[in-house]
């Protein structure tokens, strides 16, 4: 009989347990008291070892877990929205309660925490453990879209054409211009639809847009767009095209060029950029397909939206993690060459350059899957 995992609970055991001599329990609360202010990945992995050790020691006495993260700066929408995934496993999957006691600053990129279903953790409400899985797994509601798309919806022709007409419908209740509504769409749409595709978990999307503000150095109202889409899987983000490239025999003339980039990229792999970064910047390039079969179509045009948003927006932070390797996503390396090939470099030569490695860096957190963390800031037209 094959149990099948579920998708939350691949984070929780990529990351390990912390070693805890004596668990702090108060008024029948496990405690997990943070002892400093900067909410990250590395909090996040802390949490992840001791909700891990928790469940080994307490698997059967379902003590509520406490969360008590006192006044914290939050680093960027997908470290909060991991947490909200930890708790989640922890209400649907291990069946204990939680409770978050938490006063985070506000700021442009962190603003969705406003409408996050941790909220819900801090009060009394008899139903809040109920009401916390729902809006994980669904809200439209003031400046907050989520959904989480599940794989049994896989079979679904009209889904993400549906999700798309959603998310337009939600943008346009804030005034956000066609033009930028059409790349935030195509870009999530892009997205969900690659993980859903590749493989076979579930795909988080979460959106939001702040309220205005004001710049002190620069005239005008600006709004924070935030984008965060996860999904949980054994497959990383380079696995089907680094699959592919083995099999010579189904290679077409473009992914025959990738083997020949792998092979002077390979002589160059160091601390700073290894095999897996290869991969990963080889599934943004435009058709380049994991599918096993010999193709033209498939690749993405993710990154030439991604820069069209930045082009349109006044700040930005944009990168993905998948495994323990991260990418970042700046405009002045995403551009495609005659040929067709972004280099994530000065060049813009994949074929015969690696990638800038200021670009690249090891992740605190592992990802199994892939998590984007898209952030945009963006000038408010008349």
């Amino acid at each position: 009989m094959i149990v099948k995992v579920k998708n939350d609970q691949f984070l929780l055991q990529k990351n390990g347990k912390k070693q805890i001599k004596k668990f702090k329990i108060y008024n029948k609360l496990i405690v997990y008291k943070l002892n400093k202010s900067i909410f990250d990945e590395a909090v996040i992995k802390d949490i992840i070892g001791f909700v891990n050790a928790v469940e080994e020691k307490y698997h059967n006495i379902k003590l509520p877990i406490h969360f008590d993260l006192g006044l914290i700066e939050i680093r960027d929408k997908l470290t909060y929205i991991m947490f909200e995934c930890v708790c989640n496993y922890l209400i649907e999957t291990c069946k204990r309660k939680v409770i978050v006691t938490v006063n985070a600053k506000e700021h442009i990129n962190t603003e969705g925490i406003t409408s996050s279903p941790l909220l819900l953790l801090g009060t009394n409400q008899k139903d809040r453990f109920s009401k916390f899985i729902q809006k994980f797994k669904k809200e439209i509601y003031k400046s907050h879209y989520r959904r989480v798309i599940g794989t049994e919806e896989n079979n679904d022709p009209y889904l993400l054409s549906r999700i798309m007409s959603d998310i337009d419908s939600f943008l346009k209740m804030f005034y956000v211009t066609k033009q930028h509504r059409d790349a935030i769409t195509e870009v999530i749409i892009e997205l969900a639809g690659n993980a859903l595709e590749h493989t076979d978990a579930d795909c988080l999307i979460d959106l939001d847009v702040t309220e205005p503000y004001e710049k002190k150095e620069t005239t005008g109202t600006f709004y924070g767009i935030n984008i965060t889409i996860i999904n949980f899987s054994p497959k990383l983000l380079g696995y089907s095209i680094a699959e592919k490239i083995k099999q010579k025999g189904i290679l077409n003339d473009r992914h025959l060029k990738l083997l020949d980039a792998y092979t002077m990229h390979k002589e160059n792999f160091s601390s700073q950029y290894g095999e897996e970064d290869f991969y990963n910047i080889a599934s943004f390039q435009h058709k380049i397909s994991g599918r096993l079969a010999n193709e033209s179509t498939g690749g993405t045009g993710l990154t030439k939206l991604i820069s069209r948003l930045e082009g349109y927006s006044d700040a930005y932070h944009c990168y993905v993690i998948t495994g323990n390797r991260a990418v970042f996503f700046v405009r002045d390396y995403l551009s495609y060459n005659k040929d067709g090939w972004i280099g994530f470099n000065k060049g813009k030569d994949f074929l015969t350059q690696i990638p800038e490695t200021e670009l690249l860096s090891s992740s605190t957190i592992n990802i199994p899957g892939t998590a984007y963390n898209l952030n945009f800031v963006m000038k408010k037209e008349e």
